[in-house]
């Protein structure tokens, strides 16, 4: 079959379907089809398909897809993905992924992961790791690891270590150690050591050591020693000897020599000599 005619011309042939219509012209065929109208343009193709569309643009392409349309752009590209929309503006592509919204930003990378949100703003690279979490925050750094929280404060870094925690404060360094705790204080530092207790207080120093117990009093320093203790007072110096105990009182100094005992009273001076006896 064919068919034509002439002043708003339409032609048909049939068997492997041809039509040509005009004004607003239209065109189909049929095996293999395509079709185009043409003002407010429409055309399809069909066997590795295109479609397209015109004024407010559509366009679709087959087999290893692509679409395109117009107005609030979006657009995708299929095998190697790539997906753009426009407004609150979304990108995505593939195979080594990069994602990136807009509006409440959301960013991610993927091989050596990069990651960052926005507005609670959470950050995350990965290889020579960092960490940041905002607002209650949370920092992480990697190789000599330093982490750092903020509300109720803990840091720590890690080779040399440094740690610090906050409210019922506790720090801590490392190699040359220095420890310090509060609130009912504990102190030690390491070489030459230090250690002080606060409350019931003791306190011991190392080189050259000094000793000091508090409530019940008990004092010993070394080098010259001198000791104290004190409930039932006990005193004892050296290098010109001092001893004094208290209760039942004795007394001995050691160079121009005193002795004083007290029941049953003795007492001896050394130097132009004088000694007294009283027995009970």
């Amino acid at each position: 079959m064919h068919v034509l005619t002439f002043r708003g011309l339409y032609v048909l042939a049939s068997k492997g379907l041809h039509v040509l219509a005009s004004r607003e012209l239209y065109v189909l065929t049929f095996r293999g089809l395509h079709v185009l109208d043409f003002k407010g343009l429409h055309v399809l193709a069909c066997r590795g398909l295109y479609v397209l569309t015109s004024r407010g643009l559509h366009i679709l392409s087959s087999k290893g897809l692509y679409i395109l349309t117009f107005r609030g752009l979006h657009i995708l590209d299929f095998r190697g993905l790539h997906v753009l929309a426009f407004i609150g503006l979304c990108v995505l592509t593939s195979r080594g992924l990069h994602v990136l919204a807009f509006k409440g930003l959301h960013v991610l990378a993927f091989r050596g992961l990069h990651v960052l949100a926005s507005r609670g703003l959470h950050v995350l690279t990965f290889r020579g790791l960092y960490v940041l979490a905002s607002k209650g925050l949370h920092v992480l750094a990697s190789r000599e690891l330093y982490v750092l929280t903020f509300r109720g404060l803990h840091v720590l870094d890690f080779k040399g270590l440094n740690v610090l925690a906050c409210r019922g404060l506790y720090v801590l360094t490392s190699r040359g150690l220095h420890i310090l705790s509060s609130k009912g204080l504990y102190v030690l530092a390491f070489r030459g050591l230090h250690i002080l207790d606060f409350r019931g207080l003791h306190v011991l120093a190392f080189r050259g050591l000094c000793v000091l117990a508090s409530r019940g009093l008990h004092v010993l320093a070394f080098r010259r020693l001198h000791v104290l203790a004190f409930r039932g007072l006990h005193v004892l110096a050296i290098r010109g000897l001092y001893i004094l105990t208290f209760i039942g009182l004795r007394i001995l100094a050691f160079r121009g020599l005193d002795v004083l005992a007290f029941r049953g009273l003795h007492v001896l001076t050394f130097r132009e000599l004088k000694s007294t006896t009283i027995n009970a």
